[in-house]
């Protein structure tokens, strides 16, 4: 972006209506339809053309006392058509504008969607909507409407200026000269459009970011009674999209009396000039009633060049920041290795991660094994990576240092769809989304669950109970945010969901840690059974649910400090001993 703010104004120009051609063909307009609705419009220009030759014969044959009513109908007739095949030439280019845009907002989103995790540690959640809904509405705005209009405007223009130019040379060019001076008193006013379209799309990007935020964790903010900053905050964020609004309106103001007084002059200046004409004798009555209704057929493009050019500079920075996103790469699923033998270990060999390249990493040269079959801990105090370790092994995020091996072959020459079908992950967090419990249970499945194999998963996860008790069962809708349910049901829902996956690798990350201790010793019994056969990875502060895991690690500070079991940790590792024992006397 600052490369294309260094070009020249041209090259910068050029490159912008390079970005919206691409945005354009990225719509793949209806050729066919396209064509018929230009079609149309030329023939609504036809009609805008010839009404006022008709006119000028109409206001000479009564000055000559030679009417003829054909005329009267003939006119009528045209001003009628044109006004209809207009009507539906905009209809038409309407309809193509707006399949563009869901074109658009749906590359858009599979983009966004299709990123690596940092894309969006980079980014808000607020920043990104805007780029899928406002910028895309600012471009859709300038593809749908002011493009056509753009189109049919120049064409009637130069349309309206030769037949301007065979009615009469001298009455043209004073016309043409008034045009001329509108339009260079205008050019400075339009040009500042476009940093103040830039500007709007920004702030209206940043207030769309804080109140996602907001409605988001609206439970935090009325339990922490911080309603009154939060709308201060929401206030400075609308103050700052009002300023930029009124920069932008004081500009459309100055250009209005730049309009309105050309159009005035104009029609001065040819009632002057032709007014003395038709008296000498030079002019007829009716070339001048057709020149007056010409000036109008002027005065409309310039109107709808005006607004398409301040259309341009708001969609400029928009079509730019569009741009960024798809020229972007996708996270690719399907490169790489898809087969691969069932069962295997999985080594960290030396993995050192930073989350960027100006932070301390989070893991220093961290070695462990993931026995095939086996159930394996990580244990360690808030903040000492365990949660990093499961992010890497989804890859979510690449080793900054080191590698992950699934038996001998790293887990990065692995197909990532592939590879991520074999890992079934229950989050501390266990996320619902808005829809049915049965949309949330099957959730991410190619192929519907049947209703036997969805509540087997039911039982299994200690939630049969709950779906009972729910008025329409598993057709129970889920809020937004899954405020109708418990911590410890989202969490059931998580495991049943995850059973529902069945995959060969089980990542529990604090799994049962918003379950009361009944509810948490049933679903721990059932994630015993569940968990029989396949490679488990459990990550756990209760260290009472990981004692028997078959094997240990424990994490200080991004690096392992020990290995082995609940016993030998016990005996030989003062730090997990220390763990064990507060737990203990917590518990007393």
């Amino acid at each position: 972006m600052l490369r294309s703010e260094q070009k020249s104004a041209g090259t910068g120009t050029e490159a912008s209506f390079r970005s919206l051609w691409r945005l354009i063909r990225i719509g793949e307009p209806p050729a066919a339809l396209l064509a018929f609705a230009l079609f149309l419009a030329l023939l609504e220009i036809g009609g805008s053309l010839w009404f006022p030759i008709l006119t000028r014969d109409l206001v000479d044959q009564l000055g000559a006392e030679a009417f003829r009513a054909a005329t009267v109908w003939l006119l009528a007739a045209v001003l009628v058509a044109a006004s209809i095949v207009g009507a539906l030439a905009r209809f038409l280019l309407s309809k193509v504008g707006l399949r563009l845009t869901a074109k658009l907002q749906s590359r858009l989103l599979s983009r966004v969607l299709r990123q690596k995790m940092t894309f969006y540690d980079q980014r808000t959640t607020g920043e990104l909507v805007s780029r899928v809904t406002s910028d895309s509405d600012s471009v859709s705005d300038l593809i749908a409407t002011q493009v056509a209009n753009f189109v049919s405007g120049v064409l009637l223009l130069v349309g309206s200026a030769v037949v301007l130019w065979f009615l009469d040379v001298q009455l043209t060019l004073v016309l043409v000269s008034m045009i001329v001076a509108a339009f260079v008193f205008s050019l400075p006013v339009l040009l500042k459009l476009e940093s103040i379209g830039r500007d709007q799309q920004d702030k209206l990007a940043s207030f769309s970011s804080l109140l996602t935020q907001v409605l988001s964790e609206v439970r935090l903010i009325k339990a922490y009674s911080a309603e009154e900053r939060e709308i201060g905050r929401g206030r400075h964020e609308i103050e700052g999209l009002r300023d930029v609004g009124l920069r932008a309106a004081r500009i459309q103001v100055a250009l209005e009396p730049i309009m309105g007084l050309s159009i005035t002059l104009a029609l001065i200046a040819i009632l002057g000039y032709g007014g003395i004409r038709v008296a000498r004798g030079d002019l007829s009555v009716g070339t001048l009633t057709a020149f007056i209704l010409y000036i109008f057929n002027v005065v409309t493009p310039l109107v709808q060049l005006s607004a398409f050019f301040s259309a341009y500079q708001t969609a400029k920075g928009a079509t730019e920041r569009i741009r960024e996103i798809l020229d972007l790469d996708e996270e690719d699923l399907t490169q790489g290795l898809v087969a691969m033998s069932p069962g295997q270990s999985i080594h960290f060999d030396d993995v050192t991660f930073a989350y960027s390249v100006d932070r301390e990493p989070v893991l220093h040269g961290v070695g462990m094994t993931f026995e095939a079959g086996s159930t394996t801990a990580i244990v360690g105090a808030s903040g000492s990576g365990k949660s990093t370790v499961l992010a890497l092994l989804e890859r979510f995020y690449e080793p900054t240092d080191g590698q992950i091996r699934y038996g001998d072959v790293p887990i990065r020459d692995l197909a990532l769809g592939r590879w991520r079908s074999l890992l079934g992950f229950v989050s501390q967090s266990a996320p619902v989304l808005r829809g049915t419990l049965r949309d949330n249970l099957c959730y991410g499945m190619d192929d519907d669950a049947d209703e036997g194999a969805v509540m087997s998963a039911v039982r299994a996860a200690e939630l049969a109970d709950f779906v009972e008790a729910l008025p329409d069962g598993l057709q129970t809708l889920i809020s937004e945010v899954g405020s109708n349910v418990s911590g410890g049901q989202r969490q059931r829902i998580a495991i049943a969901r995850v059973l529902l996956r069945n995959p060969a690798v089980l990542m529990l990350d604090e799994a049962t840690s918003s379950l009361d201790s009944e509810t948490e010793a049933r679903v721990q019994k059932a994630l015993d059974t569940v968990m029989e056969g396949r490679t488990n990875i459990v990550v756990a502060h209760r260290l009472s649910t990981v004692q028997h895991a078959d094997r240990i690690y424990v994490l200080e500070s991004g690096e392992v400090t020990g290995v082995g079991t609940h016993e030998e940790l016990l005996s030989s590792h003062s730090y997990y001993a220390r763990l064990v024992e507060r737990q203990f006397l917590a518990k007393e």
